[in-house]
């Protein structure tokens, strides 16, 4: 790939974040909201003395995080889970879904590629980093290309690349 592969999780340059919260799923249930944040609560304190579990545990409470619309306070955590276990690709993944929610494109397309390179044997990580070149950077066909060869060469060739690749050629 041409542009260069974070290893942090910053932001990319020329992105820009308008507004971090969106409407969740708990957003508007007060009984839910306080039961996200109890389940965050009890999350950070195990994290607190977590060796081994620290990127599990970091991304259940992004994922409250998630339910309460709070796109700050999940991308902290998706950060910690990133720094606790950066060669597993669920939290960069989970970054890709975040920042692509939040329209940071390039954010999202790194982090979406970053999760195909640390588990490249993952079709979850192929599948969504091509669905979101396809909805977002269609006309990339440089890019496109190079993400179905990777996709192909680590999790071959499989019905649905197929179709997406049908689906691209379509727009």
């Amino acid at each position: 790939m041409n542009y260069p592969i974070q290893t942090s999780f910053a932001v990319a340059e020329g992105d820009s974040i308008a507004l971090w919260n969106f409407q969740g799923a708990y957003t508007d249930n007060p009984e839910l909201m306080a039961k996200a944040q109890n389940e965050i609560n009890r999350l950070s304190e195990l994290l607190t003395i977590a060796t081994s579990s620290a990127m599990i545990l970091s991304i259940g409470i992004a994922n409250q995080y998630e339910l309460l619309g709070d796109g700050k306070k999940q991308y902290e955590y998706l950060g910690r889970a990133i720094q606790a276990n950066p060669e597993n690709g669920l939290p960069w993944h989970n970054l890709g879904v975040l920042m692509e929610r939040l329209g940071a494109y390039k954010t999202a397309r790194i982090a979406y590629e970053k999760s195909t390179l640390v588990q490249s044997g993952l079709k979850l990580h192929h599948y969504a980093y091509l669905e979101f070149l396809i909805a977002h950077m269609k006309d990339d066909a440089v890019h496109i290309e190079r993400a179905f060869a990777f996709a192909e060469k680590n999790i071959g060739k499989t019905q649905y690349l197929a179709d997406l690749r049908v689906q691209w050629k379509k727009l």
